[in-house]
């Protein structure tokens, strides 16, 4: 009976240790998929007329409007969103 005791509680903390590892894996596949840019890219949206839009990745990963270079004139322009 003892060693069956035994066997299940090895087999009990190789179930945790395996699933504490893949905790932080999960994560990181959530964050890549949450976040569509990586912070300090820019991109142009559709343009209209002469000038096109830029936006830049901000730190949270979401895009917003480029405050340095707000539009662009192509062909000087960032690759499309």
């Amino acid at each position: 009976m003892k060693c069956i005791a035994k066997l299940l509680l090895v087999g009990a903390v190789a179930v945790t240790a395996i699933a504490l590892t893949a905790v932080p894996s999960e994560a990181a596949k959530k964050k890549k998929a949450a976040g569509p840019c990586t912070p300090g890219m820019t991109c142009t949206a559709t343009c209209s007329g002469g000038s096109c839009p830029v936006n830049a990745c901000g730190g949270d990963g979401k895009w917003y409007r480029a405050v340095f270079t707000p539009v662009c004139i192509p062909p000087a322009c960032p690759a499309k969103c």
